[in-house]
């Protein structure tokens, strides 16, 4: 049998290897204020959903203020559906004004771009294409769908497990080299400035890696948790380079986990390196997140971290996230 800290390693060179960054319960501090959405349920979404203000969502005046924007990232809870079905409605809203559009999927690794664009415009080749059976398909069909009928050019943005893992086991230096200039160490109290083309700070290093651990159970040895963050860094990088990729005018839309839109640490940190500082005011957007989150077990709404919108829907039913960390018990004699 092997040692706990032999087991918990093993754990963490799988998700490594998998890309995965589990969500169970971290929280940051609220944002200072968030826009009240509409008091009307979308009646295609088919969710109770609210938001931030405890609102029912009308979808349809949110997409007519996400439209000028250049840069629209949802969340969700990877599992689930119901966070699906309300970002399908989004983004069939959002796509009736005809403006091009990309959307580009965290569920889908970059490399499988090419035969993503050679499949035809059907959501179950799309999926065989993009390889999405591990993100538990069909669960992220209603956006395929949505995206496809919509006429929006479907993208992949992820990093390959294989190119995630090399950064786990060989930091900035086994990263990609078009990524490796954003991944630069954070700046320190004797370094301000760091000279890199949107600095990383130590706060900033300190909260994802708390994030990687609570979102780990607190399970990972302590020198895994760095290599981690660093990895999910570098997916962050990713996805925002396939996001500035689109040509001049199209509108990028990001299907992507809750961590990955959040404006602090996720993929809006990397895209603001090439976006006016005075564009990024609370009026005129042309970067919005949408945090799509799960009410808490006695229905409580907490917001987890700083997002332009939010969303909560009720729980979907899972087992217990942490209880693969856990040891066994002791048998008792």
């Amino acid at each position: 049998m092997p040692a706990a800290g032999s087991q918990r390693a093993a754990i963490a060179a799988l998700l490594a290897s998998i890309g995965v960054v589990a969500s169970v319960g971290a929280h940051a501090a609220e944002p200072a204020a968030l826009p009240v959405l509409a008091t009307k349920i979308a009646e295609a979404a088919g969710d109770p959903a609210v938001d931030a203000s405890g609102q029912p969502i009308d979808i349809t005046a949110l997409a007519g203020r996400l439209r000028p924007a250049d840069h629209v990232l949802l969340g969700e809870v990877h599992d689930n559906p119901a966070h699906h079905r309300l970002r399908a409605a989004l983004l069939r809203a959002l796509l009736a004004d005809g403006r091009p559009t990309w959307v580009v999927f965290e569920q889908i690794d970059r490399q499988h771009n090419a035969a993503v664009a050679a499949a035809p415009r059907d959501a179950e080749a799309v999926a065989r294409a993009g390889q999405l059976n591990r993100w538990g398909w069909p669960l992220h069909r209603p956006v395929f769908d949505a995206a496809l009928a919509g006429g929006a050019t479907v993208v992949g943005g992820n990093l390959s497990r294989a190119e995630a893992s090399r950064v786990v086991r060989g930091g900035v230096a086994q990263a990609p080299v078009e990524l490796q200039h954003w991944l630069a160490a954070p700046e320190t109290p004797n370094t301000p400035g760091a000279a890199q083309p949107t600095p990383w700070t130590a706060a900033q290093d300190a909260e994802l890696q708390r994030q990687v651990d609570v979102g780990h159970c607190g399970a990972l040895p302590p020198d895994m948790i760095a290599p981690m963050a660093l990895a999910q860094r570098a997916r962050d990088a990713a996805l925002a380079q396939a996001m500035l990729q689109a040509p001049p005018g199209v509108r990028v839309v990001l299907i992507a986990g809750n961590g990955h839109v959040r404006r602090d640490i996720g993929v809006p940190h990397y895209l603001a390196a090439r976006v006016p500082a005075e564009a990024l005011a609370v009026q005129g957007k042309r970067i919005v997140s949408l945090g799509v989150l799960e009410r808490a077990p006695d229905g409580a709404t907490a917001i987890d971290a700083p997002y332009d919108e939010v969303w909560f829907t009720a729980r979907a039913q899972r087992p217990d996230p942490c209880a693969d960390f856990r040891l066994p018990a002791p048998a008792v004699p």
